[in-house]
């Protein structure tokens, strides 16, 4: 059975193994990982995103899953979690830069759009430079 929680410091070394399993050598930045929502099951955490502040737009650092939860309601519920977190922390758009189609074709379903609104040359700079960059307004999605 798989629950969507939010991130707790007792998640840490879940957390990190979960991520290092997608990237070995990443370390990963706590506030970030204060801001991450979490499907787990019975082997530890198996789906997460997590976004970084700027201001009132947030940048989706992680999104990742296992291939347990494709075709699930989780992730849309993952992601609705994620909403309301981030706007009770004063977040009004998420953005992430996305550089394939199926991620692409998932964020539009989840109610991201191809960039409409204008981000901070520092946060554009972060993105990949070949990500294209999707946004979702949380005041109006929630």
């Amino acid at each position: 059975m798989f629950k969507v929680v939010g991130y707790e410091e007792r998640d840490k070394d879940q957390v990190v193994a979960f991520l290092r399993k997608a990237q070995a050598n990443i370390e990963p930045e706590l506030e970030v990982l204060n801001r991450s929502t979490l499907i787990t099951g019975a082997e530890g955490v198996v789906g997460m995103v997590s976004y970084g502040a700027y201001g009132d737009v947030g940048v989706i650092r992680y999104f990742l899953y296992d291939a347990c939860l494709s075709g699930t309601d989780l992730i849309v519920h993952l992601f609705f979690e994620l909403y309301k977190k981030a706007h009770s922390e004063g977040i009004n758009c998420l953005a992430i830069g996305v550089n394939n189609e199926e991620a692409k074709q998932l964020l539009g379903l989840l109610g991201f759009t191809t960039r409409v609104k204008a981000l901070p040359k520092a946060l554009q700079e972060s993105l990949h430079e070949h990500a294209q960059i999707m946004t979702i307004n949380l005041d109006q999605s929630l």
